[in-house]
């Protein structure tokens, strides 16, 4: 049933408007769509859709017309985009005024190639906006090795997990798949030749020991830490890569292999923000604190928005 126009309907009086329903309403106008505001905003597709439609029951009226695909506003979605953006630089002015005195110092963190190159960059511009004191030295990693050097080497990482076995807040789950190009033989060859993680790669571990136990052969044709560089392999068909499915999702000359190909399935992986079992540094803190704030905890009831996270 259609909502109401906004002559025939209003938001109740009294009633505030939510900074995060406005967040989510304001990312679907600048990224022309839900799709894209969802991996800005690091939540799911549908969780998106879910916050514009509180917000649109919030005023009582429809914000866009049309379908989702085509992104276009009506006359009452038009007005509030402009109190949307003022009420959001003014609950940023807020906070900036109220900050305590500015931090200083060095944050280092690991985390996987995908957090490291897709969604942390823009946060840590705006976190290096907020506290222009401290330096964050970042590194890309793999689990095994960012979880051993945690404390030691780092004082955050945003690293992946078998599912069910991470600590910290838990940012988001995904299948993990085998993949191919559409038309290559890599699948049919022996041994199976792999375009995988450095050796300590959790995605890389369940592949070797899948393959093994269903007593298929097996060697690694190519290592890399860039999974750009693992999918170019596996597209001009020089291996069978192991992904997160949003991976092969987004690449179209992909295919998923299953037990129909030879190849067993493989668990569900997990993605962690954590921090290490010491007292942080206060810059540590802050960014710990801001990762919390931007990076929302994964609601079981979210469905897979189509950001690829290798781990």
């Amino acid at each position: 049933m259609p909502r109401s126009s906004p002559a025939a309907a209003g938001p109740p009086l009294g009633r505030l408007l939510d900074p995060e329903l406005l967040r989510a309403f304001v990312a679907v106008v600048d990224c022309n769509g839900h799709t894209h505001a969802a991996h800005h905003l690091h939540r799911t597709q549908a969780a998106v859709s879910q916050q514009v439609s509180r917000l649109e029951d919030a005023v009582g009226t429809a914000l866009f017309a049309g379908p989702k695909r085509h992104i276009r506003l009506t006359a009452a979605g038009g007005v509030l985009l402009d109190y949307a953006r003022r009420l959001l630089a003014l609950n940023q002015e807020a906070l900036e005024r109220l900050r305590p005195e500015p931090v200083s110092g060095t944050v280092r963190m690991g985390a996987t190639h995908y957090y490291a190159t897709s969604v942390l960059p823009g946060l840590l511009a705006e976190f290096s906006r907020r506290h222009p004191g401290i330096h964050i030295e970042m590194e890309v990693g793999v689990a095994d090795d960012m979880q051993r050097k945690l404390g030691r080497a780092y004082d955050l990482i945003i690293n992946a997990f078998p599912g069910g076995s991470g600590r910290g807040v838990l940012l988001r789950r995904e299948a993990v798949v085998w993949a191919a190009a559409r038309d290559g033989d890599a699948p049919a060859r022996d041994p199976v030749p792999l375009a995988v993680l450095p050796p300590g790669s959790l995605l890389r571990k369940w592949a070797e020991a899948a393959l093994t136990a269903a007593g298929r052969r097996w060697v690694v044709v190519q290592e890399s830490l860039s999974i750009e560089v693992l999918k170019a392999s596996v597209r001009a068909g020089a291996a069978v890569g192991v992904f997160q499915a949003a991976t092969v999702q987004a690449a179209p000359p992909l295919r998923v292999l299953d037990g129909a190909d030879g190849f067993p399935p493989l668990p569900a992986s997990e993605m962690w923000l954590d921090k290490a079992d010491r007292a942080l540094p206060k810059a540590a803190s802050c960014l710990y604190d801001f990762l919390r704030e931007q990076l929302p905890p994964w609601q079981e009831a979210e469905a897979p928005s189509g950001a690829d996270d290798p781990g």
